[in-house]
């Protein structure tokens, strides 16, 4: 759940502060301290919430589906919610944070949505020997991105199914765009999470689809 989603955004936690010289100086920049502390900005936590489809009418695939750990760079594996006004520098806001970070957020929401589609006999989390088929995925990226005309929330994943023997029966990536429908942290939120949500769909549909081609 969001929190306080009509406040305007917050990137930083104020502008550094000048110590004075000298006792009074110090008594001074005591104060200032003590006064920045009291205006701190409140720490905002927001989680994505990407839709869950109706399980599929047609019968599940007689294989257990090993997903392992989701993968992704050192920026998404922490809590802290990234923006980019530029190709270039990664930024992050310093009140606004996810309940936990995007890797493991979206490793939890593809089990969830592999689970929920029926497609397959079992879904677990995976460990040699457990499953027929393993899916191995990375998050490469999962950020707001500031241009001119609007915010919009990135989504892309890349994704490897590999069999038993470890024949790599398909890689594939999922790259979503979407714009926000308003300039807030919410609004990019919405956006991650409907990115998400159709991430997740390609990356089930295209793993039962390997599978079943395998099996002809």
């Amino acid at each position: 759940m969001t929190r306080n989603l009509a406040v305007p955004r917050r990137r930083g936690m104020g502008a550094r502060l000048r110590r004075p010289a000298g006792l009074l100086g110090g008594l001074a920049g005591g104060l200032l301290l003590l006064a920045s502390c009291a205006t701190a900005p409140e720490v905002r936590y927001f989680r994505v919430d990407p839709a869950r489809p109706a399980p599929a009418a047609e019968a599940p695939l007689p294989v257990t589906l090993g997903v392992a750990r989701v993968a992704a760079p050192e920026p998404y594996r922490q809590e802290r919610i990234i923006y980019r006004t530029s190709p270039y520098e990664v930024q992050m806001y310093g009140a606004d944070r996810w309940e936990s970070s995007p890797v493991d957020m979206v490793g939890h929401a593809l089990l969830d949505r592999l689970r929920r589609s029926g497609l397959f006999r079992r879904v677990v989390p995976w460990r040699a020997g457990d499953a027929d088929v393993r899916l191995n995925v990375r998050l490469r990226r999962f950020e707001e991105v500031d241009e001119a005309d609007a915010w919009y929330g990135v989504v892309e994943l890349e994704y490897e199914v590999v069999a038993g023997d470890g024949t790599s029966l398909l890689r594939g990536g999922s790259d979503q765009r979407v714009r926000a429908e308003a300039r807030t942290v919410d609004g990019v939120v919405r956006a991650l999470s409907h990115g998400l949500a159709v991430s997740l769909d390609e990356v089930t549909a295209q793993t039962a689809g390997a599978i079943r081609q395998a099996r002809r």
